[in-house]
């Protein structure tokens, strides 16, 4: 290699050390509000597979600086990303005669245009309990209900509008007032107690509107801040559902489930499985559509779908919910 060939690959290489070791400051002070900083948090991931590349060169290039530089980097984004994709091997709830399997579901219908046959043909594939829709418009729930989505799941509860603020719940089983309050935001939110066989579950289906989609950006963080809080230890397990808009780098979800939170797919190990765009030629790098678990509730797997018609995947976890009625003994 020529003498200004290495300095070319001197310079590029230490440019990328530059790079990913700025992005572990980056990601833990990011600013919430900026559409940038939004949508390169979503690429965090990729950015810790760059690092360990940039390190594996910067040593074999001779470039040893660089190599240390980008290799602390890496070892700090993958302590970050790492988790997401193992197991947490610690389950709330464990198999046995008190728990029972529910089967949630989260699909964004992207203005109102994903196939309904679709969305039906994953509910009836999955055995899907409980779903919540986004983007769900009148005419969408009306099409949903003539492909036979109405005999899987009687019980609604629907804010459908025109455009991309609709939301619907809907369960095989009653329904009741949950009792949350939700804030209103850009998009409509929805939230009812399911009263499952093994006990009531409250759920709430959320759609904080992205930062890129609205004139407060900050607005964004303000919405996923003001999602209710985990469930109380004497109360029934909570869930929320939807496209939030944020995946596990975004500061906003991240304080979120500092709490008592937490997100399904991360704990099952599908942490890094994206859900957005699935319309588009490379696969889906951004999981935005989330469920979130808390209290006697816990996830024993997930699965996504491509759904034709929208750029999200449909996202279903079966979860395992503490039967309330075992808590009293027969002889009791």
């Amino acid at each position: 290699m020529s003498s200004r060939s290495s300095r070319v690959v001197g310079v590029l290489l230490t440019a990328a050390a530059v790079v990913v070791a700025s992005w572990v400051p980056f990601w833990w002070w990011a600013p919430v509000g900026p559409p940038l900083a939004f949508g390169l948090l979503a690429l965090t991931p990729v950015v810790a597979v760059l690092a360990v590349v940039v390190a594996a060169v910067g040593f074999l290039a001779r470039r040893p600086a660089a190599g240390v530089v980008a290799l602390v980097a890496a070892i700090a984004l993958l302590a970050v990303v790492v988790p997401r994709a193992t197991d947490d091997g610690d389950p709330t709830v464990t198999p046995g005669p008190d728990s029972a399997p529910v089967t949630v579901a989260t699909v964004n219908m992207k203005f109102g245009l994903a196939r309904p046959e679709a969305v039906v043909g994953l509910v009836r594939e999955q055995q899907v309990d409980v779903l919540g829709l986004q983007e769900i418009t009148p005419e969408a729930e009306v099409a949903l209900a003539a492909s036979g989505l109405r005999g899987e799941l009687p019980f609604l509860v629907s804010r459908a509008r025109d455009g991309a603020g609709g939301t619907a719940l809907l369960a095989r089983h009653p329904l009741a007032p949950s009792g949350l309050v939700l804030r209103e935001g850009v998009f409509s939110q929805v939230t009812a107690r399911v009263l499952a066989p093994s006990g009531p579950v409250d759920v709430v289906v959320a759609h904080p509107a992205a930062p890129v989609s609205r004139d407060d950006a900050a607005g964004w963080a303000r919405e996923i801040t003001n999602l209710p809080r985990p469930a109380p230890l004497d109360g029934p397990p909570r869930l929320v559902l939807g496209d939030l808009n944020a995946t596990l780098d975004h500061r906003p979800l991240r304080e979120l489930l500092s709490s008592a939170w937490s997100d399904a797919a991360a704990a099952v190990g599908a942490g890094l499985e994206g859900t957005w765009p699935t319309d588009a030629t490379l696969p889906p790098f951004a999981a935005i559509d989330h469920v979130l678990v808390s209290g006697p509730i816990a996830p024993v797997d997930l699965t996504t779908r491509v759904i034709p018609g929208t750029d999200h995947a449909g996202v279903v976890v079966r979860l395992l919910v503490h039967d309330e009625r075992a808590r009293v003994s027969p002889g009791a």
